[in-house]
């Protein structure tokens, strides 16, 4: 018998033992049911409420578990960006062997040069390894017949400052050589500034010297010359054209004490 049937029956029975109709054992037996339907209830909504507490406590521990499987999925990407950079080192290092060469610096020096040279573009500054020498192209470094560092290229100068001071560059110094090509100055302006190709040249390094020691760079770990038009590494064009590659600033990165003078 169901509860609401039950207890229609209660009152029923209640009514009628009040007029003498129902028996009091009929009565009791009503009663009886009726607690025990109202037990099965109570139990039942008990066990609903722990259901609905072990699947609220399951959603928690699954979420917990996402958040857990996506830190250590980046922990895992991370771990395998880093050993892709470093067997690229690798590889970058066996092919500088293949072809009879070593990074004329330490690795790890040598590694940040070519990873600034490679971020500022092939077009402004190129590192080449076996040497160790830092060319900068002068027609992007500076305007024509000007010794006035761009400011395009002021914060990737300022980034080199940054790898020499750091522990990888420790004892090593810059020698900053400046280059033209052979067309002679005749501009009445850029004269009165720069009287020869030779002056320009040294003008130049000494630009980019003083961007390395605004930079932070110490002066004294820097020397700075100026070549001229009389070491090119193409030939110049004839008919007084120039050559756009001979019109340069190299970095040389020396160990300290090689530039000095002595008087002894």
């Amino acid at each position: 018998m169901k509860a609401k049937e039950c207890w229609l029956i209660v009152g029923l029975a209640a009514m009628l033992a009040a007029s003498g109709c129902v028996s009091k054992g009929e009565y009791d037996r009503c009663m009886n049911r009726n607690q025990i339907q109202m037990e099965r209830i109570a139990s039942l909504e008990a066990a609903i409420e722990a259901e609905k507490l072990r699947a609220d406590q399951f959603e928690q521990q699954m979420g917990r578990n996402q958040q857990k499987e996506g830190y250590w999925q980046q922990q895992a990407e991370a771990l395998k960006a880093a050993l892709d950079a470093r067997n690229a080192e690798l590889q970058r290092l066996a092919d500088l062997v293949g072809q009879g060469g070593m990074p004329a610096l330490p690795v790890e020096l040598s590694s940040k040069l070519a990873e600034w040279a490679e971020e500022s573009g092939s077009d402004l500054v190129t590192y080449d390894e076996r040497t160790g020498v830092v060319r900068f192209t002068s027609d992007l470094l500076f305007d024509k017949g000007n010794a006035a560092v761009n400011p395009e290229a002021v914060e990737k100068i300022g980034a080199l400052a940054r790898i020499i001071n750091s522990p990888a560059a420790e004892g090593f110094d810059l020698l900053i050589v400046g280059h033209t090509d052979d067309i002679p100055i005749k501009k009445p302006a850029t004269l009165a500034q720069h009287p020869t190709n030779w002056h320009l040249s040294a003008h130049r390094s000494i630009a980019v010297e003083d961007v390395l020691a605004k930079a932070g760079l110490a002066p004294t770990r820097m020397a700075v010359m100026g070549m001229g038009e009389y070491h090119p590494v193409e030939p110049n064009e004839a008919g007084n054209k120039g050559n756009p590659k001979n019109r340069r600033v190299e970095i040389y990165i020396v160990p300290s004490g090689q530039i000095r003078i002595t008087t002894k």
